[in-house]
């Protein structure tokens, strides 16, 4: 009886690799069908629903023609996954759904496209806009084309603005810029041209066979869940001094920016990619005697970081990553508005229009109104309706002289 027992485990053994890959198979037959917060972090998934990663321009292009369904609920939200809130613990919240289709170039435009446009719009997820029924650049003029992307920086929105923008000979661009990554996604975009290689290949570059695995993703999320649960308390939710007061969370990784000084901004590769990148399309601009608006986006936590008591920043700052900690909170004290800054100083150098939502932003904010989700980095309905009125407002003005 005994040699039996090494044969039954061996079956068992056997039967469960077998399951575990016929299950396996099924939801990579399945994957385009699955929901994106089990497999957007995994590197087929671009492909696999759709996304254009080898371009003539160079650039990324999501889904041509994909109809878009989202529900957004107090469930949803980027800082729900990028940090340690909880969905539960969000504040009551009523759910809607957005619906549009993608035109043949993966943006949010009707069909077709004009051959002339009054106004293009150029950015990242602020100006793509997916979570957000009424975007802010709607009904801002008789022709509108907008050429937003999420993830994007000043380097890959600039190949946009030359492809399909500058041919149709806009009369104003405005360029929404972020402040919390648009620097980094630059660079990143620069680094991956410099080592040659494409979208495409730089979302398969280092990865092992287990990361295109949905079992093993599965499995990997649940244990980060799992370790998050008995992690140290979390440091969000931060109460702001606004009238009422107002639950805010930021996105960690987009903090450090804030410490920088201007010196050591102005000094970075980053921000050289930025300046060239904008200095062509003002000069592309300027050229045909257009106009060109440099509209500054402010991150969350330069809209809130004043209104958190010290105990508050303190804790924040205790919780980041080794590689982003620094020593003291009044680092960000002291420089938060440095990007902003030197974007208005830019701005005035090469003669075009800077339009800074900050203040407007701030105003709203200090009065207990929500521009920003509470369980994202992205403005709400209100966000894009002040930034709405504000780029109304300065359309309306006379184009600037020089």
């Amino acid at each position: 009886m005994a040699p039996r027992l090494p044969r039954t485990a061996a079956r068992f053994v056997i039967v469960t690799l077998v399951s575990l890959l016929l299950i396996e198979t099924a939801l990579q037959v399945a994957f385009p069908l699955l929901p994106p917060v089990v497999i957007e972090q995994m590197p087929q998934y671009l492909e696999r629903v759709g996304f254009r990663l080898d371009t003539s321009h160079g650039a990324r292009e999501y889904p041509a023609g994909q109809k878009v369904e989202y529900e957004i609920s107090r469930a949803s939200g980027d800082l729900f996954r990028l940090t340690c809130l909880a969905p539960a613990d969000a504040p009551p919240f009523e759910p809607y759904g957005v619906r549009f289709t993608r035109d043949a170039h993966g943006f949010r435009n009707e069909e077709p496209w004009p051959k002339r446009v009054e106004l293009a719009v150029i950015g990242d997820s602020f100006v793509a806009a997916e979570s957000i029924v009424d975007p802010f650049w709607r009904d801002l003029s008789a022709s509108t084309l907008v050429l937003g992307l999420p993830g994007s920086g000043a380097l890959e929105q600039q190949r946009l603005y030359e492809t399909f923008a500058l041919p149709r000979m806009p009369e104003t661009v405005v360029w929404a810029y972020f402040a919390g990554n648009d620097l980094a996604d630059s660079l990143e975009f620069a680094e991956m041209l410099a080592k040659g290689r494409s979208f495409a290949e730089a979302n398969h570059h280092g990865k092992l066979l287990l990361d295109y695995s949905v079992l093993f993703n599965l499995a990997l999320q649940l244990f980060n869940r799992i370790n998050r649960s008995l992690a140290a308390p979390c440091h969000y939710p931060q109460m702001a001094a606004t009238d009422p007061p107002t639950p805010v969370a930021f996105y960690d990784e987009f903090l450090p920016i804030l410490t920088w000084d201007e010196e050591r901004l102005r000094g970075s590769e980053a921000f050289g990619l930025t300046r060239v990148s904008l200095t062509e399309i003002a000069e592309a601009q300027l050229a045909r005697e257009s106009r060109a608006i440099l509209m500054y986006i402010p991150q969350k936590a330069e809209i809130y970081w004043h209104r958190l008591t010290d105990q508050a920043k303190a804790t924040i700052v205790a919780a980041l990553d080794p590689q982003y900690r620094f020593e003291d909170y009044r680092s960000i004290d002291a420089n938060f508005m440095a990007q902003r800054n030197l974007l208005g100083e830019l701005a005035s150098e090469l003669s075009i229009e800077f339009l800074d939502l900050t203040e407007r932003l701030a105003a709203a904010a200090s009065e207990g109104q929500a521009p920003y989700f509470y369980s994202d980095t992205h403005w709400n309905q209100l966000g894009h309706n002040i930034a709405r009125n504000a780029l109304l407002e300065q359309l309306n003005q006379s184009t600037l002289e020089g």
